[in-house]
């Protein structure tokens, strides 16, 4: 069996096994790369690889170097946010980026046109869901049930259609977030609600 046929039945196995998705792809000389979204965590997907390679199934594989390499989707970044927001998590954690960023000196960006979205919280908000990303097997589900309307409502508010294409993006969530936070409603966040401004629809 050709090494490029064993390699498709290894990525298979692989995604068949984690229930993700994602491709095995030869680089260069001895190099492959496996790349995933979401799903499971590099050492579990490394323990999942190493695994299968240590049968005689894939020998053809074994002498391969394979990089592993997991993204992210949109929806992951709002599960996280959601499950950040509803363990009360969020706002300390915006809290305490903005003040690391602000004792490190670090100053908003410049350059061309200045957003003013794009605050010390912005970035600390970002920062924060991204880690909680990494540590977090699957991050494209619910944590609890409860969560899904508002992952719902938060891709919503993060879309915007432009010159036909339909576009999901975590920086225009991050900011819808962070308008939802910060309009609280007694000791508890509202629901979230936010609506895209006229423009970020056409």
């Amino acid at each position: 069996m050709s090494r490029s046929r064993q390699a498709a039945l290894l990525a298979r196995h692989l995604f068949d096994v984690t229930g993700t998705t994602g491709e095995l792809i030869y680089d260069t000389g001895v190099r492959w790369k496996l790349n995933w979204t979401d799903g499971p965590l590099y050492e579990e997907m490394r323990a999942h690889l190493d695994a299968a390679l240590a049968g005689y199934r894939y020998a053809e594989m074994r002498d391969r170097t394979i990089s592993c390499h997991r993204s992210h989707s949109e929806r992951a970044w709002a599960a996280r946010a959601i499950a950040s927001r509803r363990e009360g998590t969020l706002a300390p954690a915006v809290a305490d980026g903005v003040a690391h960023r602000r004792a490190l000196g670090i100053e908003l960006p410049r350059l061309g046109l200045p957003d003013p979205g794009e605050t010390h919280e912005y970035f600390a908000l970002l920062r924060h869901v991204e880690e909680l990303w990494q540590a977090t097997a699957y991050p494209e589900r619910p944590s609890v049930p409860e969560d899904e309307p508002l992952i719902e409502q938060l891709l919503a508010a993060g879309t915007r259609t432009r010159g036909g294409w339909r576009t999901v993006s975590e920086y225009d969530m991050a900011k819808a977030l962070l308008a939802a936070e910060q309009a609280p409603t007694g000791d508890q966040p509202p629901t979230l609600t936010v609506v895209r401004a006229p423009e970020q629809g056409r």
